[in-house]
């Protein structure tokens, strides 16, 4: 991708037009904006028994109509932010933006056709009681909530946080550990002025530990009862990435 293109670095599938983000250490994957298509497909992996036990926010048993409302509401916003970025085709600089463009996961088969096998989804943190100091502050996550959203787009002070999933026939491969890793060094650190991120996982799921660690976080604390998903309290992990540029 030409480096004055607003969507460096992210490259163009020539039949498409469609943006995509590969891999460098998995040559056959590739991460690109939510499709339409990707409606009646979501629901197979949300409702594997080995993902959904980790996920506290999608409902269980997940529908075909949760996925057309998820899926139509991301790729509007997504839709948004691709607009945003061709209108300012011309300038000099890449403009810092407020998220990223792309986050399916995607495997390249041999003959072309690509298979949705993930998401990784970059948000401002919505537990700010997690954002400051070591401990928890109820009193105080209201207000600074209310101010890490109101921070304009590239601001350093902004709060983030991550999600993310892959199917289990995918886990084990180093597959999220490299996808985490583009999206925070070829755009999130550059493209949207990413320097503070702050998140959670349970206990028991090693994988995504791993995941953390490999991408640069450092555990933290570990709080008891803490998150409410699926209808019960949840122990959390609590990372933190602290980026210097």
């Amino acid at each position: 991708m030409d480096p004055k293109s607003q969507l460096y670095p992210l490259e163009v599938n020539p039949s498409t037009g469609e943006p995509f983000l590969s891999l460098k250490s998995h040559p056959n994957i590739i991460i690109t904006p939510p499709r339409l298509t990707d409606i009646p497909l979501l629901p197979s992996l949300l409702n594997d028994p080995t993902t959904a036990q980790w996920l506290k926010g999608p409902p269980l048993p997940y529908l075909l109509e949760h996925s057309q409302v998820w899926v139509t509401q991301i790729k509007q916003k997504t839709d948004e932010l691709l607009q945003e970025l061709q209108d300012a085709e011309g300038h000099e600089s890449l403009k810092v933006v407020g998220n990223c463009p792309v986050r399916y996961i995607r495997e390249v088969k041999k003959d072309g056709t690509d298979v949705l096998i993930g998401d990784i989804e970059l948000r401002r943190c919505e537990e700010m009681e997690l954002a400051g100091p070591k401990g928890v502050n109820w009193d105080d996550a209201p207000r600074l909530l209310e101010i890490n959203n109101q921070r304009k787009a590239g601001d350093p002070e902004i709060v983030w946080s991550v999600g993310y999933f892959l199917a289990t026939s995918h886990a084990g491969q180093g597959i999220m550990t490299s996808a985490f890793n583009a999206i925070l060094k070829e755009w999130a650190i550059p493209r949207m002025g990413m320097r503070r991120m702050v998140a959670i996982t349970n206990p028991n799921n090693y994988g995504s530990q791993k995941v953390m660690k490999k991408t640069g976080f450092v555990f933290r604390e570990m709080l008891e009862k803490h998150i409410e998903g699926k209808g019960k309290k949840h122990d959390i992990y609590v990372f933190e990435l602290n980026i210097t540029v």
